[in-house]
């Protein structure tokens, strides 16, 4: 009984030591067993670094370097022979200035291409313009009128021309954004391949809607 009552008392302080002073504030480290990384030895961004004479952690780039590649195409990035593609790929139009109306030849067209198209279209597009590029997405539904892709014939804004778009210049406004609506160019998170995928499933589904349209499927 004796025993019982000394390891009794030493588990209520222990317990007590523990679990009592859960909530307080200290000036002291937490004992960590498992840190996981939580601290490292960094500067994180927007902080103040002593090492310059600025005291600022973010910096310029160096004098006379260029920006090569964005991490979407790590080939070319360390590439001692760089291929980035003809001015139509990259951009969208032609050498004379003028959009393109037709997507680039060096752009291989088969099924995986549309796939990919149809996978890219549905993270980055269809909460706006809508599953099948109606217009009528997610934001819809807070007075903002997305462009209806899959009926060219329709203008998202009175500042929009009433005219279809060509091949180039839907890819130009899945690059930059459109001026005449809120949306932001997608050029840093997609490939050129990928952005011209994206042209030809929202071609795909102007066939289709229009080809239901006619037989009176959909209004």
């Amino acid at each position: 009984m004796r025993y019982f009552l000394w390891v009794y008392v030493l588990t209520v302080v222990t317990v007590v030591s523990i679990l009592g002073f859960r909530g307080d504030i200290s000036k002291n480290p937490p004992l960590e067993v498992f840190p996981d990384m939580d601290r490292q030895l960094k500067f994180l961004e927007q902080s103040e670094n002593n090492l310059f004479s600025d005291r600022r952690s973010d910096r310029l780039p160096p004098v006379g370097s260029v920006v090569r590649g964005n991490a979407l195409d790590l080939g070319n990035v360390f590439s001692s022979d760089v291929d980035i593609g003809s001015d139509v790929l990259r951009t969208g139009k032609n050498p004379d200035g003028n959009f393109s109306t037709r997507v680039p030849a060096e752009v291989e067209i088969d099924m995986a291409l549309m796939r990919q198209g149809k996978e890219a279209y549905d993270i980055h597009c269809s909460n706006c313009h809508g599953q099948y590029g109606n217009g009528r997405g997610v934001i819809a539904q807070f007075d903002l009128s997305p462009k209806n892709l899959s009926d060219p014939s329709v203008k998202a804004t009175y500042l929009e021309a009433l005219q279809p778009w060509s091949d180039g210049q839907i890819y130009n406004a899945i690059s930059n954004g459109s001026a005449s609506q809120i949306m932001l160019g997608l050029a840093d998170k997609l490939n050129p391949e990928e952005r011209w995928a994206i042209v030809l499933y929202v071609r795909a589904l102007q066939s289709y809607v229009g080809g239901a349209r006619k037989q009176g499927v959909v209004e």
